[in-house]
């Protein structure tokens, strides 16, 4: 499969698990417009940063995933906390990029 069908599939996983999540966490309207659009930034950068760490470093993806999808969680949180009414923003990010994290093993898993 082309590099460019796995981000856009992962982005899309990302929208479909993080959008319900946070409407779970009593986001709604424009909230969960920025929400879309925070994953629109922060879910193909993630993805372009580990490419390029995979390319030109020996950093095994472990350790590049163990900075970076904290990086996201606090970029998305950022985001929340400053044009949302998100109640606990921080919470809500860390909440939805779990679940999105954890399908996209699951689905890697089962797919390799």
């Amino acid at each position: 499969m082309p590099y460019e069908v796995k981000l856009l599939l992962a982005l899309l996983l990302t929208e479909a698990i993080e959008v319900p999540v946070c409407l779970l966490c009593g986001m709604r309207g424009k909230d969960l417009r920025i929400v879309l659009l925070a994953n629109v930034i922060t879910n193909p950068l993630l993805n372009a940063l580990l490419l390029l760490g995979a390319t030109l470093t020996d950093l095994p993806y472990a350790v590049m995933l163990a900075v970076l999808e904290p990086a996201a969680v606090a970029a998305e949180w950022l985001v929340y906390r400053s044009l949302t009414d998100a109640k606990r923003p921080f919470l809500v990010s860390l909440i939805a990029n779990a679940a999105s994290f954890g399908a996209g093993l699951i689905i890697t898993k089962i797919i390799s």
